[in-house]
């Protein structure tokens, strides 16, 4: 008994360490901002895009790209909410994407992100959640109705977008790789982790952003994304109100989306255009 605990206790001791770190370094494993790395959608071609700026509520500037077309005709508006280690420069093939499919698309980076000011509180899902109702104030501000927007979210932002949807009134809402919460990744990504909800600092609750909201839902998910698995995709789905439209692509992984998206082009458009329909005034 005696040599079975003493091979025991360091192995309890180590494990606690692991579940410590997880707990006192989650932010860093939530959040991975990056700078820019030079990347510009005219990489792409694209030529018919703003940079721009904007103030979050604490006051740093935010960067974004306003990619618009200048044919005098009228386009859906798309606000996009990247993932947690994405940032606008590796954003420049989505932001053709976007432009090809014909949208006016918003991509911003979230404070601490790309170009963006450095946070004086550190980045939370607050802090993101402002940033994100901050982009979407500068498309009121240009003088775009609320109720023709279009938000997109991936992954990370995927909760962000559904959280924005539930606290302001635009067409639709798109998420692409969502996830239930934080907790149910962590639950999926490590089994073996013995975490409890209490311990997630942020967490990012999509399925209750999902059934508060009013809008449309469209929601996509890669039926071999290996780093939100599908599962957690349709937990999210099940749990939203209607009116909810699924899209599994097959084959897809998390982040192959530029790669197949014209595939899928038109049923995703049609979804906008109905939405745009709905959200016309009487």
């Amino acid at each position: 008994m005696k040599k079975l605990l003493i091979v025991l206790i360091p192995l309890v001791f180590c494990y606690l360490a692991i579940v410590a770190g997880f707990y006192l370094d989650q932010q860093n494993l939530v959040f991975v901002p990056m700078p820019n790395n030079g990347t510009t959608p005219q990489k792409y071609g694209l030529t018919e895009y703003e940079d721009v700026k904007f103030k979050n509520p604490e006051g740093q500037t935010l960067d974004g790209w306003w990619v618009h077309h200048s044919d005098g005709q009228p386009h859906p508006v798309l606000l996009y909410c990247h993932g947690n280690a994405a940032n606008l420069s590796l954003l420049s093939q989505v932001s053709k994407l976007f432009y090809d499919f014909g949208f006016d698309a918003l991509l911003f980076d979230y404070r601490s992100y790309g170009d963006s000011e450095g946070s004086k509180t550190g980045l939370s899902e607050k802090a993101v959640d402002e940033d994100a109702l901050s982009a979407f104030q500068w498309l009121k501000d240009k003088g775009i109705d609320e109720h023709g927007i279009i938000i997109w979210g991936h992954s990370l932002g995927s909760s962000v977008a559904a959280q924005l949807a539930t606290q302001t009134h635009p067409a639709g809402l798109i998420l692409e790789g969502a996830f239930p919460s934080i907790y149910a990744v962590s639950r999926a990504r490590f089994p073996w982790l013995w975490i409890f909800p209490f311990m997630i600092h942020d967490k990012f609750e999509t399925v209750r952003y999902v059934a508060e909201r009013t809008c449309p839902l469209l929601e996509i998910h890669g039926e071999s994304d290996t780093i939100i698995p599908f599962a957690l995709g349709e937990r999210v789905y099940q749990a939203a109100a209607e009116p909810k439209q699924w899209l599994a692509i097959p084959g897809m992984n998390h982040l192959d989306f530029p790669s197949v998206a014209t595939q899928y082009q038109q049923p995703i458009m049609d979804w906008v255009a109905k939405c745009e329909e709905t959200a016309k005034p009487n």
